[in-house]
């Protein structure tokens, strides 16, 4: 019996713990990510003078220690977030606040939430947006709020790298960035239209916030269990206003449609709108009770001044990775490899998999282990398939077509949970991946989720267009 194998109730307490604090599903992201976060910090607390301590000595301190819980969020909760990131959104964004206001005479100011906001990337390019579309720093309130301190220190900062500026073409950089030393310093014009607080979307007390205009909560629900996201989103519902409009990433826009929101029909804003209260919804979010503010109670106070952080990889929450762990007491590191389901087993596909181009190629090393873990899937070695898939992972970056592999494999081994995860991880890093949006519409179909599925079909349609185009 080895060391993991003893210490596997512990890994699991600390799962369960993270899932109460911050709603993560360990699933989304495989347990042995949350093994690994676990013993990163347990052997630094160790080495503060406890040489001899165990797993079961650092569980039971955290459990009264705050401090010793948000240093193992800031551990599992890793930022991944750029500039204008789906540009079209604040696109839809520019448009809909001028319709706003024109509503209501510019009476009140327009409120934008930006929970979690991550670095700051996100609530800047709100700020940089309405201030570039002509709207006057005063009529805005845009608010940004994070579970992490270190990511709303960098926020903060606002000093940014090349990793914070994807694409080609950066007119804001030039008019929004100072070039410095160690990055690009945002305007303080800029800087000084964002407030930034530290709070939780799991213990969010609406009732303290009002409510806003607009919110953007995008790329984060994905990584809840249907629980959590549920409680996430009656939190989102009770702060958007009236006729209010919620952003979310790409690979949410079933979830929203499940629970009864209408898409604002926008191409690739990814908005949406309250469904009207005589529609048939698809579940009873709109009459749930909302729980008490006491159940909810948010902890939200002022960011103080903190050291520099240390280098983020950019990722939403840790990814499985190559980096050597220092052993904790004994126990063995793991590889991506542990995420495939223990149940994986060789059976023939029901059809081969389809040939996909990817909007960002692998280099051709990567492109011969994808190509090679096809072959083996197409010859029904599956779990072969997924291994050389999860081996990949181990020594590149991240890519759609390999969660999309991924997430085929596990819908041939009927784990429509698991190829669900999968896809939307995808489609999470190519929004534009056909074939991952074409059979994660499958899926929701056979749910039936007939609206998300139709959604999802026509992102596929458009992409696919364009790819011919």
């Amino acid at each position: 019996m080895n060391a993991h194998h003893d210490n596997a109730p512990l890994y699991r307490r600390f799962a369960e713990l993270l899932h109460r604090t911050i709603g993560l599903d360990a699933a989304s992201l495989g347990h042995s990510a949350i093994e690994r976060a676990v013993d990163q910090r347990a052997a630094a607390w160790c080495a503060e003078g406890r040489a001899e301590a165990t797993l079961t000595d650092y569980w039971e301190a955290a459990q009264s220690s705050p401090s010793m819980v948000q240093a193992l969020i800031e551990t599992v909760v890793v930022p991944e977030t750029w500039f204008y990131r789906d540009a079209d959104a604040f696109k839809a964004l520019a448009r809909l606040a001028h319709e706003r206001l024109a509503e209501r005479g510019n009476a009140l100011p327009l409120r934008i939430l930006s929970l979690p906001c991550s670095t700051g990337e996100e609530p800047y390019t709100i700020a940089m947006t309405l201030l570039d579309a002509g709207i006057d720093a005063a009529q805005l309130r845009i608010d940004a709020m994070d579970i992490s301190e270190r990511s709303l220190a960098v926020a903060q900062r606002a000093v940014y790298g090349r990793n914070s500026f994807r694409g080609n073409a950066f007119p804001f950089r030039d008019a929004h960035f100072a070039r410095t030393e160690d990055g690009w310093r945002l305007a303080p014009r800029i800087v000084e239209a964002v407030r930034f607080s530290r709070a939780n979307l799991m213990q969010l007390d609406a009732s303290s916030l009002g409510v806003y205009d607009f919110v953007f909560c995008r790329n984060v629900l994905i990584y809840f269990d249907r629980d959590a996201q549920q409680k996430a989103l009656q939190a989102l519902n009770s702060v958007l206003a009236e006729n209010g409009t919620l952003f979310v990433g790409p690979a949410e826009t079933g979830l929203l449609m499940r629970y009864g929101m209408q898409s604002a029909k926008i191409p690739l804003a990814f908005a949406f709108h309250r469904g009207a209260p005589d529609e048939p919804q698809l579940n009873g979010w709109h009459t749930a009770p909302l729980a008490t503010a006491a159940a909810l109670a948010m902890t939200r106070s002022q960011v103080p001044a903190l050291a520099p952080p240390p280098v983020f990889s950019a990722q939403p929450f840790a990814w499985p990775d190559p980096v050597a762990r220092t052993p904790f007491n004994g126990v063995t590191q793991f590889s991506p490899r542990d995420n495939v389901a223990p149940h994986m087993r060789e059976t023939s596909m029901a059809a081969p998999l389809p040939a996909h181009k990817p909007l960002s190629p692998p280099t051709n090393a990567a492109r011969d282990t994808l190509q090679a873990a096809h072959a083996l899937a197409d010859a029904g070695r599956l779990a072969e398939a997924a291994t050389a898939i999860n081996a990949h992972l181990e020594h590149h970056a991240p890519h759609a077509d390999a969660f999309y592999l991924l997430g085929v494999v596990a819908d041939a081994n009927g784990d429509a949970n698991l190829a669900r995860s999968h896809y939307r991880k995808a489609l999470y890093l190519d929004p534009q991946h056909t074939e991952a949006l074409a059979h994660l519409a499958t899926l929701l179909e056979l749910e039936g989720d007939r609206d998300g599925a139709r959604l999802l079909m026509q992102r596929a349609s458009r992409a696919q267009g364009a790819q011919r185009g």
